[in-house]
């Protein structure tokens, strides 16, 4: 998880560079990632509409903050459009788009320093109730595995002061 580093001193944006190149010259190992992503899914699995809405919108929020965090990759990866989950339609229209697009993003050495093939999401595309929930619950267990990957220690970004 990184350290925030509030961007009102002229140097804070060299000092943050500086330590990733540092990270980035020390290599992340067998990590996908140099720093862990700080945020995590914490809602409760998918059981019905009620809580895969939640699930839903919970994983939306996290993924795209995920392919926002330039400490942990490589450079940023650009965001998908996603839907807002409302009902059961846009939920599965959600979660089908984030499992495709989560799946090119985990394989990519573009944003990542190692590609990540372990934490793929295998269910099918949702089609109905059932469905969403089983591809919502494997959503959040491998995306959560994958912000995890990155090597002991900290590196800073910075944040509005």
């Amino acid at each position: 998880m990184s350290t925030a580093v509030p961007n009102n001193n002229p140097l804070a944006s060299i000092m943050v560079a500086q330590l990733k190149m540092l990270a980035e010259r020390t290599g992340a190992g067998s990590s996908f990632h140099l720093d862990a992503t700080a945020s995590a899914i914490t809602a409760s699995n998918a059981s019905d509409l009620a809580s895969s809405l939640t699930l839903a919108e919970q994983i939306r929020g996290v993924y795209e903050a995920h392919l926002d965090d330039d400490a942990a990759h490589k450079l940023k990866d650009t965001k998908p459009t996603l839907v807002k989950a409302s009902t059961l339609a846009t939920a599965i229209t959600l979660a089908n788009a984030i499992k495709a697009d989560y799946n090119t993003h985990i394989a990519s050495t573009t944003y990542h320093y190692n590609a990540d093939s372990t934490n793929a999401v295998s269910s099918s595309n949702a089609t109905d109730q059932s469905s969403l929930n089983t591809l919502l619950n494997e959503l959040k267990t491998d995306l959560n595995a994958h912000l995890a990957s990155g090597p002991a220690g900290s590196l800073a970004r910075l944040i509005d002061a």
